[in-house]
């Protein structure tokens, strides 16, 4: 009788046990903050090909599930590798199309011991990927008169041309087209208030406009001398 009833004192607790474990496990799951301050990190190259951003990490995520697409929700660059694991909080997308914006998600997950995702936080916030005209070329017709064109970049919305005669120091702009991701050319007289002057370098920046919420917002460039087309003044 004694014996009966330790094994079913034992058998009693197990179930409770299992029974309390799972929630618990559970619960763990459904506390996954979404992942803090999604951003972009930097160009890897001067093609616009190659990008990373970064997020801040998330306590008790096994993982990270990474989205990279078009601002169109198509065409994801990151479709082969999907799960970053947890010790990481940046990622690399590789041979991105130049000529588009993108915009790029992420959320922690849980993962069962298959590897299986069991639990997903909200997505973070959206990181835009803004490519700079990449192929600019131009003629000067006289020594006042510069034209432009460069390659469009679908969903921006539109263009601002600067221009310097030193790209380490500072930029002036000269230019801004319509709100319109088509409208990839420019021409304009001159450069601070005077016509080219003869033998002197100028450089120029083509930088993408994205506007977010009616805000224009920051475009980043691969690095601080980076320019797309330079010239001499005839």
């Amino acid at each position: 009788m004694f014996n009966s009833l330790k094994r079913s004192t034992a058998i009693v607790l197990a179930l409770v046990f299992i029974f309390c474990a799972v929630p618990a496990v559970n619960a763990e799951a459904a506390t996954l903050k979404k992942p803090g301050n999604a951003r972009f990190l930097k160009w890897n190259n001067k093609e616009f090909s190659d990008v990373a951003i970064a997020w801040n990490k998330v306590p008790g995520a096994d993982c990270y599930e990474v989205k990279c697409t078009w601002t169109d929700n198509t065409h994801d660059a990151y479709s082969n590798i999907r799960y970053v694991d947890h010790y990481y909080n940046a990622v690399l997308f590789s041979n991105i199309n130049y000529m588009h914006v993108y915009q790029a998600r992420v959320r922690a997950c849980k993962m069962d011991a298959g590897g299986t995702v069991t639990a997903t936080s909200p997505w973070s916030n959206i990181v835009f990927i803004t490519p700079w005209p990449r192929d600019v070329s131009g003629s000067v017709t006289s020594r006042s008169v510069l034209s432009l064109k460069w390659n469009i970049i679908y969903g921006s919305n539109g263009y601002n041309v600067f221009m310097s005669t030193n790209p380490g120091s500072s930029w002036t702009w000269r230019y801004s087209t319509s709100t319109s991701a088509a409208a990839t050319s420019a021409s304009f007289t001159g450069f601070k208030g005077v016509r080219f002057k003869r033998h002197q370098n100028y450089y120029v920046r083509v930088i993408t406009r994205r506007k977010r919420n009616g805000v224009f917002c920051t475009v980043p460039e691969p690095y601080k001398t980076f320019y797309q087309f330079r010239f001499s003044g005839k």
